[in-house]
């Protein structure tokens, strides 16, 4: 008799395969079966003539499997024909939807900010096996999309709006269920785009509520609660009312209007003990604001900067339950940031008898108009991160993890670090390091991990805290800084925004403090610069691409703003000595340096990030190389003026030609780039 015939216990995934959903209509979930399509079509791009499959995704609100909130599991029937995929909720549907796009189609978790399109394939066998999602290690996890100048204006296909579901997609790919939309909720199209994908809302810790502010809505009134409370109370009400039946995480607090402490904009609160009086009482008057609105409200508060010196204190009264959360210093140590000159490194996590529930609101890139890192990624290891959120997680800092994100691209590296550990717990650093050359840089793998170390080897450490390391804003914001006190002062005065660096010193030590810094490293950045510029000459296509847009991009930064300062401040020295023309070729070679910068930003090996630095307006590098041109024209001045022709004739006219005075001149005076090239050409033969 003859036997029956075995299939194998696979299930075939192909072109073939029909896709359905059984449960309630969602938008989100209608969202990401579309792209569970689009990821299949990328995939399969023909028919096999296979045989038809069907997965069913079931969202079963009854939750007869006893899942676990966002959890899904994978079962097949006995035929394996069927793959039934089942979830309690909508957050578990859409990362059931993302790990079969991920787990056998290939599409990686940032597979539009780092170019990787999945292989095409005739089809995917799956072993038939049942399969369990795991539970995060962090309840609330995602990112605040903060200072982001350029994703806020870039577009891809001629849409903005396509740029943001990129973001909310690869956030929801990394496990992440939570986020706070953009800076300033006075465009609330990016809110709309969140909701619209599943994800829980939070707020910036300056916009309270999400609600307006007051500044803006009341622009010639006083922003004091003292004198304005009702006006206050209105704005709030306002935003719960349209935020009710959306899922929220309330941010409640009191700041003042330019994201600083409130009593900058009130001197009556001049003690902390009335500053933490008030705000006490408006974080009271806002939860019972959001109760009467919203039954079970989750809330939180953010300790951040003077915050947490008040918590600190125990001058702060919270409501119930709320969430605190607690900010590392921008820079990844677990400690209250510096504002201005004032850096007091009050530790943030919580004491033991400390009750929860507890949070962190974490950086990976930052804006503080000092040394931060805005393009380029953190300063600091990832090895550092692992070790600061790790003790955080030890103290029972896990109900809420917010990561500030920036604007995605310059930061893959640590965003997909951070999220391995909202999911896990502590990662091996190094097993990352390895695993993501590999992914990333296939065919250069044991080069990018080497240079990828030697870049956080080449970092400029400029205070004496393990976390105080330089980002690319360090270079520029202090040749603004100095250039300003140069010009306006006459090269006498210190610059009182740095005194956060070198502490209160004249001007010409501030200029030998930040040259002896950036000296130091030099060679360095140079040598990494070389290594992977022949590295891109080396491999093919797309990893080449990816190489030179995300990686030598931010060598470069770190290069050509190291050598720009120092340049920089050698021109000062020579200027001192009234060496004009020396100090000005010195002032050409830094903006030379500046040149290939803004020569690399706009010009990408892929295509498709053209334009995307071209609203880089914080970290500013057209802003710092204005500035150099400036100084190059003022120290023209004192060394070729009036005339503009002197050095022309002393430097570059032919011997025999410099004593005849005929003409004054013969042609019109060289512009700074023409004659700054000409001398330095001359000058090396």
């Amino acid at each position: 008799m003859e036997q029956p015939m075995i299939k194998d216990p696979f299930f075939l995934f192909s072109k073939e395969t029909c896709i359905e959903y059984n449960g309630p209509k969602l938008e989100s979930i209608e969202y990401f079966l579309s792209v569970l399509i689009r990821d299949k079509n990328k995939v399969f791009q023909e028919e096999t003539g296979n045989e038809s499959t069907t997965i069913i995704f079931i969202l079963d609100e009854k939750n007869h499997d006893n899942l676990t909130t966002e959890q899904f599991s994978i079962q097949f029937s006995a035929d394996f024909s069927q793959m039934n995929v089942m979830s309690a909720d909508e957050l578990g549907m859409i990362y059931a939807i993302l790990h079969i796009s991920e787990a056998y189609l290939g599409v990686d978790k940032f597979w539009f900010w780092n170019d990787c399109e999945p292989k095409p394939k005739a089809n995917v066998k799956i072993k038939a096996v049942p399969y369990l999602s795991d539970v995060a290690e962090v309840k609330f996890r995602g990112w605040f999309i903060n200072d982001e100048v350029l994703i806020s204006t870039w577009k891809y296909h001629h849409s903005n709006t396509y740029v943001w579901e990129m973001v909310f997609e690869a956030l929801l790919r990394c496990n992440g269920n939570m986020v706070i939309p953009g800076t300033d909720i006075k465009n609330p199209l990016y809110k709309d785009i969140a909701r619209k994908m599943g994800l829980w809302i939070t707020h910036h810790h300056a916009e309270p509520l999400g609600a307006h502010m007051f500044s803006r809505v009341y622009p010639d009134k006083n922003p004091s609660y003292s004198e304005n409370g009702d006006l206050f109370k209105e704005l709030w009400k306002d935003a719960i009312i349209e935020q009710k039946n959306d899922k929220v995480i309330w941010n409640i607090g009191f700041r003042g209007q330019g994201d600083r402490p409130f009593w900058a904009d009130d001197p009556t609160f001049d003690t902390d003990d009335k500053r933490g009086s008030l705000i006490s009482k408006i974080m009271s008057d806002q939860y019972e604001l959001i109760a009467h609105y919203q039954k079970d409200p989750i809330c939180c508060v953010n300790l951040y900067g003077e915050i947490t010196e008040l918590y600190k204190k125990g001058l702060l009264e919270l409501p119930p339950g709320v969430i605190k959360i607690w900010a590392d210093s921008g820079y990844g140590k677990m400690v209250s940031r510096r504002q201005g000159n004032h850096n007091p490194r009050i530790p943030s996590i919580p004491e033991h008898q400390d009750v929860g529930p507890h949070g962190i609101y974490y950086h990976v890139t930052f804006y503080d108009l000092q040394a931060s890192n805005h393009l380029t990624m953190l300063p600091n290891t990832t090895a550092f991160v692992n070790s600061e959120l790790g003790e955080a997680f030890d103290h029972h800092m896990s109900e809420f993890l917010i990561v500030n994100c920036g604007n995605i691209r310059p930061h893959i590296y640590f965003l997909e670090f951070v999220s391995r550990m909202w999911n896990k717990g502590r990662v091996d650093s190094d097993a990352f390091l390895n695993e993501y050359v590999s992914k990333y840089y296939p065919a250069s793998s044991d080069e990018m991990s080497h240079y990828i170390k030697a870049y956080f080897d080449a970092i400029i450490q400029y205070g004496i805290a393990e976390d105080e390391r330089a980002g690319e804003q360090f270079y520029h914001f202090t040749i603004r800084n100095l250039a300003h006190q140069w010009i306006v002062s006459h090269g006498k005065q210190s610059s009182k925004n740095l005194w956060w660096a070198t502490g209160e010193i004249e001007i010409t030590e501030q200029f030998e403090w930040f040259k002896q810094k950036v000296e130091s490293k030099l060679s360095e950045w140079e040598t990494l610069t070389e290594n992977v510029k022949e590295l891109v000459k080396k491999v093919d296509c797309i990893e080449q691409k990816r190489i030179s847009d995300q990686f030598l991009i931010q060598v470069q930064f770190h290069k050509n703003g190291c050598f720009a300062l120092y340049y920089f401040s050698k021109a000062f020295e020579r200027f001192r000595a009234k060496e004009y023309s020396h100090a000005y070729l010195f002032i050409h070679q830094a903006i030379g340096e500046l040149k290939e910068t803004m020569n690399i930003m706009q010009k990408p090996m892929n295509e498709k990030w053209v334009g995307f630095y071209d609203n880089d307006c914080l970290t500013n590098v057209s802003l710092t190389l204005y500035t150099l041109e400036t100084v190059q024209r003022t120290i023209r001045m004192f060394g070729d003026g009036p005339s503009f022709y002197n050095w022309e004739k002393e430097y570059l006219t032919d011997p025999e030609e410099k004593k005849v005075m005929l003409l004054t001149n013969k042609t019109k005076q060289l512009m700074d780039n023409v004659l700054g090239s000409k001398l330095i050409e001359k000058d090396q033969h």
